[in-house]
């Protein structure tokens, strides 16, 4: 049974940390933070673009959002922020809170020694008009602001190649947007979390998203 702790979207990031170190040592799980940054209107998002290390088997490289594995002992606020500069460098977006939390416990690491993973997403707004932004190549070729509109990006093929420029978009980086441009849009809501029992499940929409719309 997985019962993850009571976080408001307005709780302190050092209460978020806290609470988040002592949910993944309870059950000696590794952590994960990604970041949805959006533009002042929310109508754009950043995104990066994994290089030929991620390549999936239809030969494409995913967009997804910036972010990436704690190191041991670093706080998932401070994590996605190292993450997120070190993949575009844009360094301190405003805003910053959690959107959601992810229970991922089939997960196995390939940097860390663990089993099981919790994933914090965090949102914050941009409000440099992108100023500074540069990929980290060979991990990021490319990174930038695009428009987000939800049917247009179901619709881009999830794996693979295809004319959509942002082919291939995996699932859950749509989901995950759209749960953190909630959070942002109306302060004081409930974060979302979802749990993903393999790794099919992450290209299912969650049930709570499912209820927000």
């Amino acid at each position: 049974m997985i019962e993850f702790p009571s976080i408001s979207s307005l709780q302190s990031l050092d209460e978020v940390d806290k609470q988040a170190q002592i949910f993944a040592s309870s059950k000696k799980w590794g952590m994960g933070a990604f970041i949805a940054v959006f533009n002042p209107s929310f109508d754009e998002i950043l995104l990066v673009k994994t290089g030929e290390y991620a390549k999936d088997s239809y030969g494409g490289t995913p967009w997804n959002l910036p972010g990436g594995a704690a190191e041991p002992g670093e706080m998932p606020s401070r994590a996605v922020l190292r993450e997120l500069r070190e993949e575009t460098g844009l360094s301190s977006p405003s805003d910053l809170r959690i959107a959601a939390w992810f229970a991922r416990p089939y997960f196995k690491s390939r940097h860390q020694e663990t089993s099981g993973e919790l994933i914090l997403l965090f949102a914050g707004i941009d409000r440099t008009s992108g100023i500074g932004l540069r990929p980290a190549p060979p991990e990021i070729v490319e990174c930038g602001f695009h428009h987000f509109d939800l049917y247009e990006w179901l619709a881009v093929p999830a794996r693979g190649k295809g004319e959509h420029p942002l082919t291939p978009l995996p699932r859950h980086w749509i989901y995950w947007t759209l749960m953190a441009q909630r959070v942002l849009k109306f302060s004081g809501m409930a974060i979302f979390t979802h749990i993903y029992p393999n790794s099919a499940s992450m290209a299912v929409i969650p049930d709570a998203l499912k209820t927000r719309l």
